[in-house]
């Protein structure tokens, strides 16, 4: 592989779609979900980035998705969105979020070492995370969310 093709293949995040890449893209594996999300003009309830904002150039995992959608070298546009629900059952409803927003949380539960029945609410996802549209690079910080658990558990 030529020193330029390694540079192309390791060029993660660093595309912005065109408007025909986003008016050609299908979802990939969240298809039903983002086709609903972009009819009905949906944001992310924690970041606020729109579904086609989710759109992001990476590493395309699997075989089958990477024959379909990826390019000489395995890279394509993908998305990740996730129905966000409470594991406990009590504190909201389940919710439609982005991929990287529903990551964080799982990251800072693991971090603070929260209980496995704990979830945060998509609002309170928003307090502690931020994430760049188009790239999903993601902004943690640590500190409010320990702030946000330690309000809520001690109501």
């Amino acid at each position: 592989m030529t020193n330029e093709a390694k540079q192309r293949k390791t060029r993660k995040w660093s595309k912005i779609p065109t408007a025909a890449e986003i008016a050609a893209f299908d979802g990939m594996h969240c298809a039903s979900m983002y086709r609903e999300a972009v009819a009905a003009k949906w944001r992310c309830p924690s970041c606020e980035r729109s579904a086609h904002e989710l759109i992001r150039w990476s590493e395309i995992r699997g075989p089958g998705m990477r024959r379909r959608y990826g390019d000489e070298f395995g890279m394509g546009w993908t998305i990740t969105m996730a129905r966000h629900h409470c594991h406990a059952g009590r504190r909201f409803e389940t919710t439609l979020i982005c991929g990287d927003c529903n990551a964080a949380d799982g990251a800072v539960k693991r971090k603070l070492k929260l209980p496995s029945d704990w979830s945060f609410t998509p609002e309170e996802i928003g307090q502690f995370v931020r994430v760049d549209c188009y790239s999903g690079r993601t902004c943690i910080d640590f500190d409010k969310a320990q702030q946000i658990y330690d309000s809520e558990r001690s109501r």
